[in-house]
């Protein structure tokens, strides 16, 4: 069998508010996606990418004072599909160096990241 086929979604969650990170893991747990962290800084997010390539990941932009660019690259360099999930969208680095990835406004609509994510994991989606 080919074990590509069968590999759960891996999504790499990235984000320094606790509850919030803890709060989207959760639900792409619920939707049948492993998490991989979630990672509270920029570094434990470095870290985890330097051990798992990840379906997709879901970034914060500002991850304690620190823009979350660096990470980005390396997701991008894997052609990992990347949603920022961020008070501020408004970034010259979204529009210029990563307009392949989506960003979503925080608050968090869970039902606006399930319809951004599927297409880009090839999945269908399907509201409640």
């Amino acid at each position: 069998m080919n074990e590509a086929a069968h590999r759960p979604v891996q999504v790499l969650v990235v984000d320094d508010e606790a509850l919030v990170a803890f709060d989207i893991a959760d639900q792409c747990e619920a939707a049948g996606y492993e998490v991989i962290g979630p990672a509270l800084t920029l570094n434990q997010g470095l870290e985890l990418v330097a051990q798992h390539t990840p379906s997709l990941a879901l970034l914060d932009i500002n991850i304690r004072n620190e823009l979350v660019w660096p990470l980005a690259r390396v997701l991008r360099e894997r052609s990992v599909p990347t949603v920022f999930i961020s008070a501020n969208c408004r970034h010259a680095e979204i529009d210029n160096e990563f307009t392949a990835a989506a960003c979503l406004d925080k608050p968090i609509n869970w039902d606006q990241v399930m319809q951004t994510v599927a297409p880009l994991l090839g999945l269908p989606y399907a509201a409640d």
